[in-house]
């Protein structure tokens, strides 16, 4: 069950999630990014998907149908794929497969040598941060330039996203506005939000001198369409069209899992994508990109290469995680998880963050690299009531967490305390005793609340598990318990 990625553990920090998530929401600069962000993630979905019923369009069943295109896809992946090929190749593109990242890396860099290419520009793949493709074209003397506004601020950071859709959702205003001036050779200014609009100019002069000059461009893909051979590109910058059209040579790198069967499937899943992924009706560019530059076109590439990835993916077919290949990367999962908005995408500490990442970094990278991710939610489901198609978040978590009991990958000591806790479930009257003194002793451990605070006073340090609540408020049991208070009203 556990797909691993060969290579993959010494790229992936996930193992060190908890001094990361300690550090991340302790940073008041982090912290301030992204409880701006959350809000608006949360509210434009809603209206979004509230819109739906003005088209006359009933959103769970809209899901419903989503999910099973995507079921349906990869019921037969095998079959799809073959005919998205020989549709491919139909249109004069080259389709090449790559088994893990380092092998599609790999393929990127041989067909920028064989075609001469000094500069790639670059339209957001968060398959291209699985396969680590900027450090592989730098070692290869190549450099990449990454075209997607929040990926380009990124890049100048040095950092990788920290959310699929909203790769900079993380950054403040000020720390861009830092970045900008250091890379651009100019002056340090004071700014607000009404200089985002001058600021993005900035960026879109800068960028554009990238996409005239460069000879490869590289892009993702949100679907491939089988019965066409096309690669189907959602984004709301047009410089996803100046990677796609501007370089001779176009190279789309994808996971095996993004193909569908037929377009009227992919019509169907874009009533849900940017609903779910921005709250739009539908994203300002929808890119159908099939074949090579024909005979009397003025634009197009070339030359157009698939490299179609597996990583990890076929493993989970047949597995109990493949509802987990459904995933169209919209990034409501993490837009709705109390859990990513407490730490922000890196403290998870590989490609995907979330509730999705939580799911997908120990399968891709290995379970035992990433022990903490499927502990990091509070089962809560808001993940998986907004996913448009449906994949049981916490479901999976929750087998995982099964998988490394049944691995020994776990604590000796968390083991025993569910052991014990288990044995004084089945002790009633132990149990009742054990309550009441509980309760009394975390009323003993308690301090005054802190200013702002709701309600009274509140424990600090839960003795030996301090870990509970040295980052969180946890309310003073009410008194006397449930069960003395029920003793009390028989008495009466």
């Amino acid at each position: 069950m556990s797909a691993r990625q060969p290579g993959a553990a010494k790229h992936s920090q996930a193992m060190f999630f908890q001094q990361r998530a300690g550090d991340k929401v302790r940073n008041p600069v982090l912290q301030q990014a992204l409880q701006k962000a959350r809000p608006l993630f949360v509210g434009k979905r809603a209206k979004g998907v509230a819109a739906l019923a003005e088209d006359g369009l009933d959103g769970e069943r809209l899901r419903d149908a989503c999910a099973e295109i995507r079921h349906r896809a990869l019921a037969d992946l095998d079959v799809w794929l073959t005919l998205f090929e020989e549709r491919a190749l139909a249109t004069g593109a080259e389709v090449l497969w790559a088994r893990d990242g380092e092998e599609a890396a790999a393929l990127v860099v041989a067909l920028a040598r064989q075609h001469g290419v000094r500069k790639v520009v670059k339209s957001k793949s968060m398959l291209s941060e699985e396969m680590h493709l900027n450090a592989a074209l730098e070692a290869a003397g190549i450099q990449p330039v990454e075209t997607d506004l929040g990926e380009y601020i990124v890049q100048l950071a040095g950092e990788t996203p920290s959310h699929i859709i909203a790769p900079a959702v993380h950054k403040t205003l000020g720390e861009v506005e830092a970045l900008f001036a250091e890379n651009h050779g100019r002056p340090q200014k004071p700014r607000n939000s009404a200089d985002i609009p001058e600021m993005t100019r900035e960026a879109r002069g800068v960028l554009r001198e990238h996409f005239l000059s460069a000879e490869m461009g590289v892009s993702g893909a949100n679907f491939l369409i089988a019965e066409s051979g096309t690669a189907a590109l959602v984004t709301n910058e047009g410089n996803g069209r100046m990677v796609t059209t501007l370089p001779p040579l176009h190279v789309v790198v994808t996971g095996i899992e993004k193909v569908i069967p037929t377009l009227e499937d992919f019509a169907t899943l874009m009533r849900m994508l940017p609903r779910s992924a921005t709250g739009q009706s539908i994203s300002n560019y929808v890119s159908l990109l099939t074949g090579t530059r024909r005979s009397g076109e003025h634009d197009g590439p070339q030359k157009t290469v698939f490299i179609l990835v597996d990583n990890g993916r076929a493993d989970l077919l047949g597995s109990d995680y493949q509802d987990m290949l459904r995933c169209i990367r919209c990034g409501a999962c993490m837009n709705h998880c109390p859990v990513y908005f407490s730490l922000g995408g890196h403290a998870y500490g590989w490609v995907y963050p979330g509730p999705m990442g939580s799911v997908l970094t120990p399968l891709y990278t290995g379970i035992e690299n990433a022990l903490d991710l499927p502990q990091a939610t509070t089962g809560c489901n808001q993940c998986g009531s907004v996913c448009p198609v449906r994949i049981p978040l916490p479901k999976l978590m929750h087998r995982l967490r099964e998988t490394q009991v049944e691995r020994g990958l776990r604590p000796l000591g968390e083991g025993l305390a569910f052991k014990a806790w288990g044995w004084l479930a089945r002790q009633p009257r132990l149990y009742r005793l054990f309550s009441r003194i509980a309760a009394r002793y975390l009323g003993w451990l308690s301090d005054p609340a802190p200013s702002g605070s709701r309600g009274g006073r509140r424990i600090r340090i839960f003795g030996l598990a301090p870990g509970w609540t040295v980052g969180r408020d946890l309310p003073v049991p009410p008194g006397p318990t449930f069960h003395e208070r029920y003793a009390a009203r028989k008495r009466v």
